[in-house]
C-alpha cells in the first residue's frame, strides 16, 4: 500500500467546511491502495464524534500545535471585533501574504520536515484555503522530490470575492505564491469546472495538468434517522426553508432578503407564512440586513449541527435553500452535496450555472439567479400556496429518481486515487 501525505490545515474535529473534504477522502483512500497520513493544525478544544473516531481508526494524524487560533470562537487569542487588540491583529492579517497560518508553518518548518521525512510518503496532497497549506505542500514536495497534488477548494487570486481583506503588498506576494504552486504541482484539482477553466485560461495550462473533483456527501458519516432526532419541532402551518449554514460574508442573506421584501410588499399577509432556518448566528452585517428589512420574524437561528446528525434536520424541511454571494460565479456551495443526500426539493439562488445543471440532472429542484428578486419572490409565493393545498413543492417526486451515488465520497475518492496512481506510476 502506497502512502500519501495529506496536508489539511483544517481537519476534524475542527468544525469548518474546509475540514470535511480531506476527511471524506482520507476515510476511503485505503480501499484504493493508499494509506493517508494527515498533517493538520491542532484543535485542542475540538472533540471527535464516536462515528469520526471509528472512521479514523488506523489513520495517523500529525498535529501542529499553535499558540494562537483566531478561527474558533472562544479560543485563546481571539479578540472581539472593534477592540484595539482585534484591530491590530486584523491589520497584521491584512498585511500577511497567503494567511496568518504561514507564520506557524515557517516557525515549525524544521519540525514538520523531520516528521514528514520519517513518514516518507510516496506523494503529497495539499488543500487550500488556508492557502498556506498549498505553500507548505509545494515546499515539502520540492525538498523531498515527491509528486505534488494541489487541491484548490476555491479560487485563490482569481476569485471575484476575496476570502479576506489584503493589502497591495500581500496581494502581490499571493499572486507569486500561487504561480509557483501552479507551475510546480504535478496536478491541480478544482471543485468546479468553471474554476478549472478559469485557471486553465489564465495560466495557459495543458489539458492534462488539471482536473475537477467535486465535493461530496458521505453515507458513512450519516446516522440513520431512527438513531437521532432534531430537538426542534417546526411549525406545520408555515413554509419551512432550511439553509444548512449561517448567513455570512461569503453566503450573504441579501438575495433572500430582497426577495422577501418584494413578497412582503406584493403579498403582505403571505409573507408571514415563510420561515427560514439557519445554523449559527449570522454575522453583524447580515443580521443588520434582516433587521433593517423588518424580516426578523421570518428567520430562526439554531445551534450548528454536526454532519452525522444532519439527516433528520434536512428531512424536516419543506424546501432546502441554497444561496451564495452573487460575485462567486465559479463556486459550488458545499452544502449542495449534503442536500443531495436526501430526497427533499432544493431551491438554489446561485450564479453558477453548473450548480443548476447538477440539480436538474438529479431532478432535485430549480435554480434562479440571485439578481432575479421578483422571480424569487413569486416562487416563494407559489411554495406557500402549494403547501396550503398540500401539493408537491417544486417538482413531483418520481419513483425512479436518478442515482446520486456519483456524488458520494467513495466515488470522488476513487477519482482522486486514479490521479495518485498516474503520478506514482510515472514517478
Amino acid at each position: 500500500m502506497k502512502l500519501v501525505l495529506m496536508i489539511a490545515p483544517y481537519f476534524v474535529p475542527r468544525r469548518r467546511v474546509g475540514a470535511l473534504r480531506p476527511f471524506k477522502f482520507a476515510i476511503h483512500l485505503r480501499k484504493y491502495g493508499y494509506k493517508p497520513v494527515i498533517l493538520t493544525i491542532a484543535n485542542p478544544g475540538g472533540r471527535l464524534t464516536k462515528k469520526e473516531i471509528k472512521l479514523l481508526t488506523g489513520i495517523e494524524v500529525i498535529e501542529i500545535a499553535s499558540p494562537i487560533d483566531r478561527t474558533e470562537n472562544g479560543k485563546k487569542g481571539l479578540k472581539k471585533e472593534g477592540s484595539i487588540s482585534g484591530s491590530v491583529l486584523n491589520w497584521i492579517d491584512k498585511q500577511t501574504p497567503l494567511d496568518s497560518w504561514i507564520y506557524l508553518f515557517q516557525m515549525r518548518y524544521s519540525w514538520i520536515l523531520q516528521q514528514i521525512k520519517a513518514v516518507d510518503p510516496d506523494l503529497i496532497w495539499a488543500t487550500g484555503d488556508p492557502w498556506s497549506g498549498l505553500w507548505l505542500g509545494e515546499k515539502l514536495a520540492s525538498e523531498l522530490h515527491k509528486p505534488f497534488v494541489a487541491d484548490f477548494r476555491d479560487p485563490w487570486t482569481l476569485a471575484n470575492v476575496n476570502l479576506r481583506k489584503r493589502s497591495v503588498f500581500s496581494s502581490g506576494v499571493d499572486r507569486e505564491a500561487e504561480k509557483k504552486v501552479v507551475n510546480n504541482a504535478d496536478k491541480l484539482i478544482f471543485t468546479s469546472r468553471l474554476t478549472e477553466q478559469k485557471y486553465a485560461d489564465h495560466y495557459q495550462l495543458d489539458s492534462d495538468k488539471s482536473s475537477t473533483i467535486y465535493n461530496s456527501y458521505d453515507s458513512a458519516l450519516i446516522k440513520p434517522q431512527s438513531d437521532t432526532e432534531w430537538d426542534f419541532e417546526l411549525e406545520d402551518d408555515v413554509l419551512n426553508l432550511i439553509f444548512f449554514g449561517k448567513f455570512r460574508r461569503l453566503s450573504p442573506v441579501n438575495s433572500v432578503a430582497n426577495a422577501l421584501k418584494v413578497l412582503k410588499k406584493k403579498y403582505p399577509r403571505e409573507s408571514d407564512y415563510i420561515c427560514i432556518h439557519s445554523f449559527g448566528e449570522p454575522d453583524q452585517k447580515n443580521f443588520k440586513t434582516i433587521e433593517d428589512y423588518g424580516l426578523k420574524k421570518n428567520f430562526q437561528f439554531h445551534e450548528p449541527v454536526v454532519p452525522e446528525n444532519m439527516i433528520p434536520v434536512l428531512k424536516s424541511a419543506d424546501i432546502l435553500l441554497l444561496s451564495t454571494d452573487m460575485e462567486r460565479e465559479e463556486i459550488i456551495p458545499a452544502k449542495l452535496w449534503d442536500y443531495l443526500s436526501v430526497e427533499k426539493p432544493i431551491f438554489s439562488i446561485a450564479p453558477n450555472p453548473e450548480v443548476g445543471e447538477i440539480i436538474m440532472k438529479s431532478k432535485a429542484g430549480v435554480q434562479v439567479h440571485p439578481e432575479e428578486k421578483e422571480e424569487i419572490a413569486e416562487i416563494f409565493h407559489s411554495f406557500i400556496q402549494a403547501k396550503r393545498k398540500q401539493e408537491n413543492l417544486l417538482f413531483a417526486m418520481e419513483e425512479d429518481l436518478p442515482d446520486r451515488k456519483v456524488y458520494e465520497s467513495k466515488e470522488t475518492t476513487k477519482q482522486l486515487a486514479a490521479i495518485f496512481d498516474e503520478l506514482t506510476s510515472n514517478a
